[in-house]
């Protein structure tokens, strides 16, 4: 059978093993001779690759947004990053358990009956990372911050800041769930050795004191109930395709979604991140928990037949 349809896979050196895709790719041209698969990088305009791939109808997936590279024709699957303003109002008008949060103004003065003894407050800035600029506050002590005031490197600056409910899970936990149009591909938990004692920590408490490394163990997972949940936020935002999604369980076993990463520098599979996910879950292959090339390459080849164009 001659290709009918294209799929497209962008590459981004740096965020995701060229390897990775080239496994995807096998697995697809093996499985659905009816789709041809390219891989362009998004560093350069691809040129070739970019008009090679236009004469058929065609689905693009890249997990970060794009770079250089610019389709010229299909469907477009992309990571776009987001205010978390923006993002955690979509998980919340869809109905799931994000904790209650808001932007801090400087009229704000949150409410302990709302928020409870302590808040999170975080950058809502769309390519804020890696915990930068976390903190936790005793509620009755949050107060607006203009933004000339945070140093020249803080997330602060350039965005607002929110106040989310700090959730007591009796030990500092948070699991991150990684679909693919809501099909899991990793997950794994990270839960703290030791109690949560925040009354004896002085004020702000930063991030270490209630996501203690050190102590703190890493462990993978199949909970149905965090794997439902990630599935209802790819519902509730079917255009990210690649989401990683960050759970919490609370002491009385609710669950709550923090957020989904929609940027999509999330590839833990090969980027800078790897090898530490690797060490702290023991594991030599983090695809092997789901099979999770073969699952991108059954996903993919449903999409392209469904939706190229």
């Amino acid at each position: 059978m001659a290709p009918s349809l294209n799929l497209v896979l962008v590459h981004t050196e740096g965020w995701q093993g060229l390897a990775d895709f080239v496994a995807i790719k096998a697995r697809v041209e093996e499985t659905a001779p009816d789709i041809e698969v390219f891989i362009a990088s998004n560093l350069t305009p691809s040129s070739y690759t970019r008009k090679k791939a236009a004469r058929r109808p065609s689905l693009i997936f890249s997990p970060l947004r794009f770079l250089a590279f610019r389709p010229d024709r299909g469907k477009i699957y992309v990571g776009r990053p987001m205010s978390k303003l923006i993002e955690m109002g979509r998980l919340v008008a869809a109905g799931l358990p994000v904790p209650t949060f808001e932007e801090i103004r400087p009229e704000t003065i949150l409410s302990p009956e709302i928020y409870g003894p302590y808040v999170i407050v975080k950058p809502t800035h769309e390519l804020a990372s890696w915990g930068q600029g976390i903190e936790l506050l005793r509620t009755n002590n949050v107060r607006y911050r203009a933004s000339s005031d945070y140093p020249a490197d803080h997330p602060g600056r350039y965005a607002p800041m929110l106040a989310q409910k700090f959730i007591d899970c009796g030990h500092v936990m948070t699991c991150r769930v990684l679909t693919l149009f809501g099909a899991p591909l990793l997950t794994f938990c990270r839960k703290s050795t030791k109690p949560l004692a925040l009354d004896a920590c002085a004020e702000p408490f930063q991030q270490p004191d209630f996501m203690p490394t050190p102590d703190s163990i890493a462990y993978t997972t199949r909970d149905p109930a965090m794997l439902a949940l990630a599935y209802s936020a790819y519902c509730a935002m079917p255009d990210i395709a690649l989401q990683a999604c960050d759970i919490l369980r609370a002491k009385n076993g609710n669950l709550y979604l923090l957020e989904i990463n929609p940027g999509g520098g999330t590839w833990m599979f090969s980027n800078a991140s790897a090898e530490g996910f690797k060490a702290r879950l023991g594991i030599n292959d983090l695809t092997s928990e789901f099979d999770a090339f073969a699952t991108c390459a059954r996903i993919l080849i449903e999409r392209t037949r469904a939706e190229a164009i």
